[in-house]
């Protein structure tokens, strides 16, 4: 019985192998059948219109004399029909195991990070996700946002963004402290915002008329807010 129950689903093979890789679409059609998994289902129109472009490349008996088109027909035919069981036939090893219950199918067991217990590292992750929120509120509502004084460290608040500064009202030597910036930086923005006619429209706006280190960019990106 063991025998036998490993080997079902040799049929898979010998479709593809004595089609020529024509029919190559018929054991993915089963398998995708048996096991409802889409993908499967995708497979089987790939292998079918390959399939079918190969039926329609090979030269058929009826035609005339070989000719050097015909002879580069079936070369090409040739190719397609090698490529085609090759193909199949590995993908096939795994399918027909599950299609017949030879295996379960593998579903990695997802293993814990050491850092993800750090408490360092949990507060990095609480902080950029009040961010995220407050980032959300400030594009959702910026009058509350306001209200709240979201991205403004520097004024009494009761709201916690997480460490954002509003890159627009926020005094420069706030937002390079927010940042992790020094001095020279913040001498930068500050410039910047003078020559900068209206408010920024966006992070990347202050990046470029301030003329910020590159290293600095992501960290600007993470912390700093813009009010539309």
């Amino acid at each position: 019985m063991n025998v036998v129950r490993r080997a079902g689903g040799a049929w898979y093979f010998v479709v593809v192998i004595v089609s020529a890789g024509l029919f190559a679409a018929v054991p993915f059609a089963h398998a995708a059948n048996r096991l409802r998994r889409p993908a499967l289902w995708m497979w089987t129109a790939i292998y079918a219109a390959g399939g079918i472009t190969m039926a329609l490349i090979m030269p058929s008996s009826q035609d005339q004399p070989a000719t050097s088109a015909g002879d580069l027909r079936s070369s090409i035919g040739a190719i397609i029909a090698i490529v085609i069981m090759v193909a199949a036939c590995i993908q096939l090893s795994g399918i027909r195991r599950e299609a017949y219950g030879l295996q379960q199918p593998y579903r990695p067991v997802p293993q814990p990070q050491p850092w993800a217990t750090d408490p360092a590292v949990a507060a990095a992750l609480a902080l950029r996700a009040r961010r995220d929120e407050a980032r959300a509120l400030v594009a959702r509502d910026p009058a509350l946002a306001r209200d709240l004084r979201i991205g403004r460290p520097d004024l009494p608040r009761q709201y916690d963004d997480g460490g954002l500064v509003d890159i627009n009202t926020a005094p420069a030597a706030v937002i390079a402290q927010c940042c992790g910036l020094d001095e020279v930086a913040a001498r930068q923005i500050e410039r910047a915002r003078s020559r900068h006619s209206v408010p920024f429209s966006s992070v990347d706006e202050l990046l470029v008329f301030a003329e910020l280190d590159v290293n600095a960019w992501n960290v600007v990106r993470d912390r700093a807010v813009v009010y539309a």
